[in-house]
């Protein structure tokens, strides 16, 4: 199993908010907020076609502990695990991602960025705000 930072490069993940998640039974949007050291704000994400997802109350701190790598507040690209084992024929990404007090395990094809904004909001009245825009 190795693990390495993604190709996508989204904003850097602050350590104060945990983020708040939505799955529609296909994919999943994933909102954060962003670091103030990259200007402050949440991003919200969409992880397309996914096959797998857990949020893990697994602190910064308790990531050691984790079976699978994880960086602290950061995305981290897993390859070679048994996540993705099954169903290889799709050619799946397995992301983990960390937060202050959460850590997110995500399968999917796909993910993008599909709003960012700079108000001082918590993830999920953004993520409410964007999902019903």
């Amino acid at each position: 199993m190795e693990s390495k930072i993604p190709k996508e490069a989204f904003p850097m993940i602050g350590t104060v908010e945990n983020p708040a998640l939505f799955f529609d039974g296909e994919n999943l949007f994933l909102s954060y907020e962003i670091a103030p050291a990259a200007g402050g704000g949440i991003a919200i994400l969409i992880f397309y076609d996914v096959i797998y997802f857990e949020k893990n109350p697994i602190n910064v701190d308790g990531i050691m502990t984790s079976r699978y790598p994880v960086s602290p507040w950061n995305f981290t690209e897993v390859t070679g695990s048994d996540r993705t084992a099954k169903w290889r024929a799709l050619k799946p990404r397995f992301w983990t991602i960390s937060f202050n007090d959460r850590t997110v395990e995500v399968v999917f094809s796909k993910v993008q960025k599909v709003h960012e904004i700079r108000d001082v909001v918590s993830p999920s009245s953004a993520l409410k705000g964007f999902l019903s825009s």
